[in-house]
């Protein structure tokens, strides 16, 4: 199924979008830095807090929509003749469709760090860095994008219109800016958003609610597109 998907992928929309999204992210977060230079003084770390700001709370769950709707737009596109006639089981093209999206959102997110690196280190001329508090905020964004790929997985099966559903995941930002702020964990992006800002680890019970909340959130979205799809299928 996972070679399937990837024959039918538009590779070159998806490129375009997954270069530009977290490019964009770094360079407000460095230009932000580069002006509060003389009150950010602790290179790697303050430059971080300034670009995860941008990216978790308002560049990345778009990112996410944007992919696994160019996913489905495939299948829309062709009437959803492909599932059809397959004698897969429809639960098979929606695992390998998010399957597909977590790959694609996981070399983003090593592309994020990658443009992290490079500002600090050819721009903001900082000294060596210790990757390890980076890649620990890296890790826990990749596994907590599980449950916005099924969230917009679904929502993509019932909406063909790409604009709406972009729309949804700036609107949906949006309530996980404001959840984040109440230290609620039911959208775990927007939270580690203002943990990875404060530049601090997330203690056991908030990791142990965020992993809770995702898994119950994707078990529920994997549930609703096998439903849609079969809806759409009749």
């Amino acid at each position: 199924m996972l070679k399937l998907e990837f024959k039918k992928i538009k590779f070159i929309n998806i490129l375009i979008v997954s270069l530009i999204i977290p490019l964009l992210a770094n360079a407000f977060g460095l230009i932000n830095y580069m002006g509060n230079r003389e009150t950010l003084t602790n290179e790697w770390q303050s430059l971080w807090t300034q670009v995860s700001l941008f990216y978790f709370s308002f560049f990345y769950i778009p990112l996410i929509a944007i992919v696994i709707a160019s996913l489905w737009s495939v299948e829309h596109k062709a009437g959803l003749k492909f599932i059809r006639l397959s004698p897969k089981k429809n639960m098979s093209f929606i695992i390998a469709k998010l399957i597909l999206a977590f790959i694609i959102i996981s070399l983003c997110q090593i592309y994020f760090l990658l443009l992290f690196y490079l500002g600090g280190k050819f721009i903001g001329n900082f000294s060596s860095i210790n990757f390890n508090m980076y890649f620990y905020y890296i890790i826990i964004s990749i596994f907590l994008a599980l449950p916005i790929i099924g969230i917009f997985g679904s929502l993509a099966i019932k909406i063909k219109s790409f604009g709406i559903i972009v729309l949804l995941s700036s609107m949906f930002t949006m309530l996980g800016f404001a959840t984040a702020y109440k230290a609620l964990k039911i959208i775990g992006i927007s939270f580690l958003a203002i943990e990875s800002n404060n530049f601090r680890y997330i203690n056991v019970h908030d990791l142990g609610l965020l992993i809770l909340f995702a898994i119950g959130e994707l078990i529920t979205c994997l549930y609703l597109s096998n439903k849609f799809l079969k809806y759409e299928n009749k």
